[in-house]
């Protein structure tokens, strides 16, 4: 029998973000990774307070998944200070340990949410890993403001305490509170695309051997790129899609007839007065751009589209419908929008069609993020491994530099067909 004087946990319901992104491991491992190079050493006992103290800020990141048939909640774990949350690791081969952390897992259910790791040699690595269900890029660069907040004010004084932000404001009500029910219908009646019309070239449907690749754009590069983007009136996000299709296009053995479909993850904080988030969250959505193959259409005309359509969608809410149907959808119980769920998984994975994705996490601000007088040097996304049919490519920049990361299971996907596709992608931008 439980003692009558027990505290009950604390419990805050999981969001339709929270839970359409925990429903998202059927195709990925929803893992993300953001890696920082920095210029000097970080100090082991501050940043493992920090840590602590984070989890307590955001109380959110101490909590647990659980799953229950009328709803999905989390609830704030007691075991904190047993939790696998920071390590600092000496080592002689930095690259290969980022590379073995990054392939790790996050269980949302029995670890902890957010896992930090220093890899060490002449200088650090810091990994920040989290999974998707609790947070997004947006909801990250949250958490990095907040850490970076709470070491330098420790530097001041090692007993610095936070503020607790409970019970967290999380879900999509903070959004939809500032849109009329005719600007939510209007948005999703002229979206298009929700349904598969391709997927990107797989051998088989396995979710072993895990790796990612990266490629990198320099800042010489990136100018000439923005400077012609410019000159067509299309940002650098229009290029790299128009890019994307065209590369797409390039690797499919029989070449489409109709127009095929890009789903474009979007941060639904861009419609919110402010730009912020009351919390740590996941709060994107994702739109659907699309354009036809022609073996005569330039890359000119296709951008000339494809910035178009861009426009267009942003004049309608990108994503704000999509999402107010999604999250209606889930107040059905937990146990039947699960159901449904892997039903509607089960058929794509039968039909092996399923959108690409190509999402752009922006570029990572250095002027108000360093660790006391440690500042960033390099930084870059590792979007969440991919098996087929899923698909992702994640788009970073920092200081001018793009990185463009793909995460697959080698059983799915090949690196040479990984490799092609990053090929036939830079040879479509400005030299």
């Amino acid at each position: 029998m439980p003692k009558k004087n027990a505290k009950k946990p604390l419990r805050v319901k999981a969001t339709t973000g929270d839970n359409l992104n925990y429903f998202l491991h059927t195709g990925t491992d929803q893992q993300i990774n953001f890696v920082f190079y920095l210029n000097g050493k970080i100090d082991e006992k501050i940043m493992r307070k920090t840590v602590r103290l984070s989890l307590d800020a955001e109380p959110i990141l101490g909590c647990k998944y659980v799953k229950h048939w009328r709803r999905a909640y989390w609830e704030r774990r007691d075991d904190l200070d047993e939790l696998d949350y920071f390590e600092l690791l000496e080592t002689q081969k930095p690259k290969e340990a980022v590379k073995q952390f990054v392939l790790s897992e996050i269980d949302p259910a029995k670890d902890s949410l957010i896992k930090i790791r220093i890899f060490r040699k002449q200088k650090d690595i810091l990994v920040i890993k989290s999974d998707h269900s609790v947070m997004d890029g947006g909801g990250f660069y949250d958490y990095l403001s907040l850490l970076c907040n709470i070491y330098n004010e420790l530097l001041k004084d090692p007993h610095y305490s936070v503020t607790v932000n409970w019970p967290p404001k999380r879900g999509l009500k903070q959004i939809f509170k500032h849109y009329s029910i005719f600007k939510k219908i209007k948005s999703l009646l002229q979206e298009r695309g929700f349904r598969p019309t391709w997927s990107f070239p797989s051998i088989g449907h396995g979710k072993e051997k895990k790796n990612y690749i990266l490629r990198t754009i320099t800042p010489e590069r990136f100018d000439r790129i923005r400077n012609y983007g410019k000159q067509h009136q299309a940002t650098i996000n229009d290029m790299l899609l128009t890019a994307s299709f065209r590369a797409l296009f390039k690797l499919q053995e029989k070449k489409p007839k109709k127009r095929m479909t890009l789903a474009v993850p979007t941060d639904l904080r861009a419609l919110v007065p402010t730009k912020k988030a009351d919390s740590v969250a996941n709060l994107v959505a994702s739109t659907f751009v699309n354009l036809k193959f022609d073996p005569h259409d330039s890359f000119d005309k296709n951008l000339q589209e494809i910035s178009k359509q861009m426009k267009k969608k942003k004049e309608i809410y990108l994503g704000l419908g999509q999402m107010f149907v999604i999250h209606n959808l889930f107040r059905f119980n937990y146990k039947m929008t699960s159901w449904g769920w892997h039903r509607i998984q089960k058929g794509l994975r039968r039909k092996n069609k399923m959108h690409p994705i190509i999402t752009n996490v922006g570029r990572i601000e250095a002027t108000e993020r360093h660790f006391g007088s440690v500042e960033i040097e390099d930084a870059h996304i590792i979007t969440p491994i991919n098996w087929a049919p899923s698909f992702s490519m994640g788009i970073s920049s920092y200081k001018k530099k793009i990185t463009l990361s793909v995460g697959f299971c080698e059983d799915s996907y090949t690196p040479a067909t990984i490799e092609k596709f990053l090929d036939l992608l830079l040879a479509e931008l400005p030299k």
